[in-house]
């Protein structure tokens, strides 16, 4: 199914990893094609068939909900992978290892992140899924989605490793800005689509209130409208002669729309597998190391840990730690 090019793009952005300091920022972006009388509704009432926003009662369905709540180590990845796998599985691209994951969400990445050594072993990091599982679920999901004229036109991640964080922390100053560098980067290739309207919904992280000078920035071409700028919402209006943007940035927008969960599942997923590499490498050459979520104070402990517990191994700071 094609989408029509008077549909709405609804998309959802959400990054994972701002806060650690170790391991990657990840940004994503999950946009629906959607006809105009449906751009309002409910997605998990539209597509209950195949999704569901509560792990309890899935009956087969595949959760999409904040990441925060379908992970925790506790849990662990199970829910993140059925998902994200069941959704590349719409475009009919499964992936075997972390590398091929990272082929089909962020291959403008890859390059960089291979330059740090302990995600050199990511091509052959096995994926381990139960292929059948994932084909009922995408079958499901695939025909909830066309009953509703809904196409699925795009799921991509930008990815940071500590390295090049780094160097984006020496040229914007502050975390909300490399964030917000990212989040450009994907708005940017999206509305190159041949599609009219947009309406992205951005989950907003930290204080900013404030977006309509970097939007100016960005969009130089088009007229600038501020609709609303209040503490946890803040809305814009972009319009050209054959273009018109909504830009939402939401605190919590992974409490209501679907596409911002989505993008939340597939940064975390995708963070957690990198997460894996790094753990690995390390353990390899000192099994006495323990694993690191990478956030700050376990961070920190596993940084001691290097320098205590095994001290043999060399790194070069730079690209294993953030600066801030």
């Amino acid at each position: 199914m094609k989408a029509n090019i008077n549909d709405t793009i609804l998309v959802g952005i959400d990054e994972a990893g701002l806060g650690p300091i170790l391991g990657p920022l990840i940004v994503s972006g999950a946009a629906f094609s959607v006809p105009a009388e449906k751009t309002c509704a409910d997605f998990w009432e539209l597509l209950s068939d195949s999704v569901s926003s509560n792990k309890k009662n899935l009956a087969g369905r595949i959760l999409v909900c904040d990441s925060k709540k379908a992970y925790t180590s506790a849990i662990g990845i199970g829910f993140l992978e059925k998902t994200i796998l069941t959704f590349l599985k719409y475009f009919s691209r499964v992936p075997e290892t972390a590398g091929q994951l990272m082929d089909l969400l962020c291959p403008d990445s890859k390059q960089k992140i291979l330059e740090s050594p302990w995600y050199k072993n990511i091509d052959s990091q096995k994926i381990k899924f139960n292929a059948d599982e994932i084909s009922i679920s995408a079958g499901a999901l695939r025909k909830n989605l066309e009953s509703n004229a809904i196409v699925l036109t795009y799921l991509k991640s930008f990815c940071l490793c500590a390295g090049s964080y780094n160097d984006l922390i020496e040229k914007v100053r502050n975390k909300s800005s490399v964030v917000f560098h990212l989040v450009c980067r994907l708005i940017s290739e999206i509305i190159k689509s041949g599609h009219r309207n947009y309406h992205f919904v951005i989950d907003r992280q930290g204080g900013r209130m404030r977006y309509g000078q970097n939007l100016r920035t960005m969009f130089g071409g088009m007229e600038l409208k501020i609709l609303k700028e209040e503490e946890n919402f803040s809305s814009y209006q972009l319009s050209s002669a054959n273009k018109n943007i909504r830009m939402d940035f939401a605190v919590k927008a992974d409490d209501y729309f679907l596409p911002v969960c989505l993008a939340s599942m597939a940064c975390k997923y995708l963070r957690e597998q990198l997460m894996i590499a790094h753990n690995n490498y390390f353990i390899e050459k000192c099994a006495s190391l323990k694993p690191t979520a990478g956030y700050w104070t376990d961070g920190k402990r596993f940084l001691n840990d290097l320098k205590v517990i095994a001290p043999h191994i060399q790194y070069n700071p730079a690209q294993l730690i953030r600066s801030r």
